[in-house]
């Protein structure tokens, strides 16, 4: 765009000089989420930042921010062997064991500026503004919006290839007036679940339980201590501690849980029977909607009680009284969450390459294995033994 100006920021202190205009902007777009915000992606930066190059994208016209892409570069190992120069999301490409797991994540346009914004910046790349770059990738982005759109028309018409695809949904409630009428809008084996479930609790209960919802530093402290036992308790099986195993995991959320908080913005709750924590969510309160985004519960009470499915009902209830518009419970298609919505949101990724050489070894490796995969496959289910070398136990 001939009026438009782009601006490299490839400091953190510029990133966060930027702050107040980024925040207004994310006001003004068709994506105000938290996880596009100076306060969630910034703490990202300085954990996981490490081994990467900021390339965020400011996009000015007549001195007014529209737009903003905020990137980073970094050298990756496909299959931990080919190099790609790769441009990503900030908020994206953790390792898998300290993943973050941000949904929702995107380039920031001034809402009507979508296609203006995406063209933009695939203009950069061609013109090597960026550097030099292999592939771009933009995952976990809201399917119903026009963003993932705009960046795929835009890439694909300066020649590039790109694949946009659904890679998962987002189980959601859009909020009626009354918790009675979200418990209607269910499936009637649901409705019974969530009601008998209340019931049951209530008797197991006897009286004593206690909501309580962090808005002080102490209450914070406490409130994730109870979060981090009792996620811990839930998927100890899998991982100990379960995501808080990760030193990142934790040193992220230890940084932005403070400042949600201090802006309203943090609904840390946990629910204690005679006095003993059985279950904890962590939701984000942001454009006034809930976002759901870790939990915990106790697994050593009776089979009939449900401490998770109660925890969220209870949560819908606040959410309903405080005139909230949505409770969303994010990517994944859990049982329990799809129980308890009443409606799912495409959640898609984009990946953007160029035609060379590199990409078509890529394609060449992937399809290899592709092919060995499937013969394996096919060699099990004949019954067969499988093929390669035994491990044996000390």
């Amino acid at each position: 765009m001939p009026s438009m100006r782009a601006e490299i920021l490839a400091t953190e202190r510029a990133l966060d000089a930027l702050a107040p205009e980024w925040e207004d902007l994310l006001a003004r777009s068709a994506t105000p989420e938290p996880v596009l915000s100076p306060t969630w992606l910034c703490a990202w930066w300085r954990v996981f930042g490490g081994g990467r190059a900021l390339r965020v994208v400011a996009f000015r016209e007549q001195g007014r921010l529209i737009g903003l892409a905020p990137l980073a570069a970094r050298l990756f190992l496909h299959r931990r062997v080919l190099p790609f120069r790769r441009v990503e999301l900030l908020g994206s490409g953790e390792d898998e064991a300290d993943e973050i797991c941000s949904e929702y994540l995107g380039v920031v346009a001034e809402r009507g500026r979508e296609d203006d914004v995406a063209a933009a910046l695939a203009d950069l790349v061609v013109d090597g503004r960026l550097g030099a770059v292999d592939e771009l990738l933009f995952p976990a982005m809201s399917g119903d919006t026009r963003g993932p759109r705009a960046l795929a028309d835009a890439f694909a018409a300066r020649g590039f290839d790109v694949d946009l695809a659904e890679t998962s949904r987002a189980p959601h409630v859009p909020l009626p007036k009354t918790f009675d009428a979200w418990l209607s809008a269910l499936p009637s084996e649901h409705r019974y679940l969530v009601r008998r479930s209340l019931r049951d609790f209530e008797a197991w209960s006897a009286g004593t339980t206690r909501v309580n919802v962090a808005s002080t530093s102490a209450e914070l402290a406490e409130g994730l201590r109870v979060l981090r036992a009792l996620h811990g308790e839930r998927w100890s099986e899998e991982r100990a501690d379960g995501a808080f195993a990760s030193t990142r995991f934790r040193a992220f959320h230890e940084e932005v849980m403070p400042a949600l908080l201090s802006r309203g913005a943090l609904e840390l709750s946990w629910i204690t029977v005679r006095d003993a924590p059985i279950a904890a969510l962590y939701n984000i309160v942001w454009n006034g909607k809930v976002h759901f985004y870790q939990g915990g519960r106790a697994v050593d009470v009776p089979a009939k009680i449900r401490p998770g499915i109660v925890a969220h009902a209870f949560a819908i209830r606040r959410a309903i009284e405080r005139g909230l518009s949505e409770y969303d419970f994010l990517a994944g298609t859990a049982r329990y969450k799809l129980q308890l919505a009443t409606a799912t949101r495409p959640l898609v990724a984009l990946r953007v390459t160029r035609r060379s050489r590199r990409e078509r070894v890529r394609l060449g490796v992937e399809e290899a294995i592709a092919v060995l995969r499937r013969a394996r496959d096919a060699w099990n289910a004949a019954g067969r033994a499988p093929v390669g070398p035994t491990r044996r136990r000390a």
